[in-house]
């Protein structure tokens, strides 16, 4: 047994014995003489903090992979990874490595300052505290109620609390945002370009001709269902969905009307019984009614217009009505002048999830049309106001872009072929049964007849005209530009600024503790240091603590406990205060 003569021999004592009696006493040191055993021990400043030095490192590195990966990935599309990995999971990885590193030497240095705090003497009950405070967010938040902002341990005890909110500030720095990108789908729309237009048939004579079939069709179209903007959908192609156009221009028809039931003169004159009413307007065309014969409409073409301009205008036709509602004495009468003629229209176009809008923004122009007999057999040419070619305003408009001319013969048939559809009669006997003299007429008398359905009637007869022109007859494209939705990463910077402090604070807090613990035991979280203190109470009646938690925690309230080096190393002595 003479290898262990130089060694502590292991012993027990039984609760029940006696207390064995001191021998000796062994003196501690006095402060000169303990900060000569400090002083006189060699260290180094990172000899015992190597671990926390390296997990500050591994913190600032992990926290600039972070922002490596967010800068890379800011503005561009969300990574499709394999295995379904997302970004918000990458950063989150890296965001809880550092955070682990971070709140280590945080708690570290806790530890130490724990002992730091029993230099001078305080309460034995801090220990509880500080020891608390040491392992995690709940007792560093009970500690900086006890702890004056002046001391390091609240500095320690901030940065720990702050840590907590570490990952939801790192979760809001990724957002997904939706954008807009080209698409190389095909996206396109039909128009009448400024070639020569040409859509007739031969008729049964000279100055008979007709507009074909298909073309008659799109006028029954037009007189018969009302024109939305859906009907339009047939000269786009859009691959996406989503398509944008720049301002173009194309040929097509419009129509303009006019309300002239002011012009009308009246004159009543004696039916058998009853009064007969003759209305007049001052081109000569009449419409005549009476309560047992009630008239519904008389309308015709061609007739000299009364207010309407059609000056400039490429002109198809011309149209007069006079119409009345009701059974009144006299009955509501109203008068209407349309024209139908063609025009250059200036468009815009979207395609918005599948839904096709289409503009006209102008319809401004002038043609070399003219009413006398000198224009006979010539082609009509229409220049725009405004020219665009491909996309682009020309300011210089006598080219052969920004004139759009029409064949002679395809303004003849289309006069002839519209015109008999528009001139007839419609009356109401007093049977209440109306006789129409066509199905056309009453397409364009509607419900009363007035000047808001007749002009809505010219507007979609105009309408339908232009769409079958535009994609039965020119064929020509106009090109866009598909695109298509594309979810993408959006960095919210200002989030990362919590990180990135609480990061630079900690690394400030580990060379604070390490500078003012550098003459000093350090002995962090380890329970060592407590199984091998031995603690000594002076007081003329010293205190026995009860053997519960609630005992030791109101004993250890009575004592302050200093930290002091001995002949034998360092030790607790413990005064009692009260």
């Amino acid at each position: 047994m003479s290898q262990f003569k130089n060694e502590y021999p292991m012993t027990y004592v039984r609760l029940d014995d006696p207390p064995a009696t001191q021998t000796g006493k062994t003196r501690p040191l006095s402060t000169a003489e303990q900060q000569a055993v400090l002083q006189s021990q060699p260290f180094f400043w990172g000899a015992s903090w190597t671990l926390e030095v390296l997990s500050c490192l591994t913190s600032a590195v992990f926290l600039v992979a972070i922002i490596v990966v967010l800068y890379e990935y800011d503005g561009k599309p969300v990574p499709d990874w394999p295995y379904g990995i997302t970004l918000n999971a990458l950063v989150s990885v890296l965001s809880t490595v550092m955070k682990a590193c971070m709140v280590f030497i945080v708690c570290e240095g806790l530890s130490q300052l724990k002992w730091s705090w029993f230099s001078n003497g305080n309460k034995l009950s801090d220990l509880t505290l500080l020891d608390a405070a040491s392992r995690g967010p709940a007792g560093a938040f009970i500690a900086l109620l006890r702890f004056v902002p002046r001391h390091l341990v609240t500095f320690g005890c901030v940065v720990l609390v702050l840590a907590a909110a570490t990952d939801p500030f790192v979760q809001q720095v990724i957002g997904i945002q939706e954008r807009s990108i080209q698409a190389a789908g095909k996206s396109s729309i039909q128009v009448c370009n400024s070639s020569l237009y040409t859509d007739y048939d031969m008729g049964a004579g000279p100055g008979m001709n007709k507009v074909p079939l298909s073309n008659m069709g799109a006028i029954y179209s037009g007189l018969f269902q009302e024109q939305s903007p859906n009907s339009k959908t047939v000269m786009m192609e859009c691959a996406t969905g989503n398509c944008t156009f720049s301002p173009y221009q194309s040929l097509g028809y419009c129509s303009r009307c006019s309300n002239i039931t002011d012009s009308l003169t009246l004159s009543k004159e004696p039916y058998g019984s009853y009064f007969s009413y003759n209305y007049k307007l001052p081109n000569g065309f009449s419409f005549n009614t009476a309560i047992n014969t009630n008239t519904m409409i008389n309308s015709t073409t061609y007739k000299p217009l009364v207010k309407l301009n059609t000056t400039d205008l490429a002109l198809i036709l011309n149209f007069t009505a006079i119409s009345a509602s009701g059974y009144g004495t006299p009955p509501d009468i109203s008068a209407t002048e349309c024209a139908l003629y063609y025009c250059v229209g200036t468009y815009d176009a979207a395609v918005n999830d599948g839904v096709f809008t289409e503009t006209m923004t102008s319809d401004d122009g002038k043609s070399n049309s003219t009413t006398d007999y000198s224009a006979f057999g010539k082609n009509v040419a229409i220049t725009p106001d405004t020219c665009y070619v491909n996309g682009t305003r020309r300011e210089n408009k006598d080219t052969p872009e920004c004139t759009y001319e029409v064949n002679y013969y395809s303004t003849l048939a289309m006069s002839n072929s519209v015109s008999p559809l528009l001139k007839g009669t419609g009356s109401r006997p007093i049977i209440n049964r109306p006789s129409w003299s066509s199905d056309t007429i009453e397409a364009v008398y509607g419900t009363y007849g007035n000047y808001s359905e007749i002009n809505s009637l010219f507007e979609s007869l105009a309408s339908s005209l232009t769409t079958h022109a535009r994609s039965k007859i020119c064929k020509s494209l106009k090109t866009g530009m598909a695109w298509k939705t594309q979810s993408y990463v959006h960095v919210r910077w200002p989030w990362m600024i919590l990180p990135i402090a609480l990061v630079f604070l900690s690394f400030i807090f580990l060379v604070t503790t390490v500078f003012h613990t550098r003459r000093q035991y350090i002995w962090k979280s380890s329970p060592l240091a407590l199984l091998f203190s031995d603690l000594r109470i002076d007081g003329s009646a010293p205190l026995k603590p009860e053997p519960t938690l609630k005992g030791m925690d109101n004993a250890s309230r009575k004592m302050d406990v200093y930290l002091e080096s001995s002949a034998e190393g360092p030790r607790l002595k413990a005064v009692c205060t009260s």
